[in-house]
């Protein structure tokens, strides 16, 4: 912690836009065209990115174009929907944190305290690692891990339902 005060700039995670994102992205600049005075179909073509392929949006921007259907108080509302769904995300993504949080540690801490006995010089490497010893908590590790990988998958799911 101390040495990320010294850097010069701050450390800041790359944003990685999901898919809800890039949809909604994808709308609003088709949308803005549109109320611009734009064509529909040049801004869906000029905006359009690999993953909408075969995706329901496209599909229904195709079937617009072919029946002349208009588009903008359809394209508001799926705006709104897919404004409400990044949201829901964002909260799910914070209820399940804890789980992640307790998993990683369940996975790591036995680990740490094996390397910490090899430190420590308690346990000695060349002769003693296969001893009963270092054997238990290798399977105690294995155990958490299965156990703190169930117990989180069941939080999880239970928080997305």
């Amino acid at each position: 912690m101390i040495c990320t005060w010294l850097l010069p700039q701050s450390i800041t995670r790359p944003i990685a836009k999901n898919e809800l994102e890039r949809r909604l992205e994808f709308l609003e600049a088709v949308i803005a065209d549109g109320e611009n005075g734009q064509s529909l179909h040049q801004s869906f073509i000029r905006h359009r990115y690999p993953a909408l392929r075969d995706t329901e949006i496209e599909k229904f921007f195709q079937l617009a174009f072919a029946q002349g259907i208009p588009l903008l108080p359809a394209l508001g509302e799926l705006v709104r929907e897919t404004k409400f769904l990044i949201e829901r995300e964002r909260e799910v993504a914070i209820e399940i944190a804890p789980a992640r949080a307790t998993l990683t540690l369940l996975s790591y801490f036995p680990a740490l305290i094996l390397g910490g006995a090899f430190l420590t010089k308690i346990i000695h490497f060349d002769r003693g690692f296969f001893a009963p010893i270092p054997i238990t908590m290798i399977l105690t590790s294995i155990a958490l891990q299965m156990i703190g990988r169930r117990w989180s998958e069941r939080i999880i799911s239970n928080v997305r339902e």
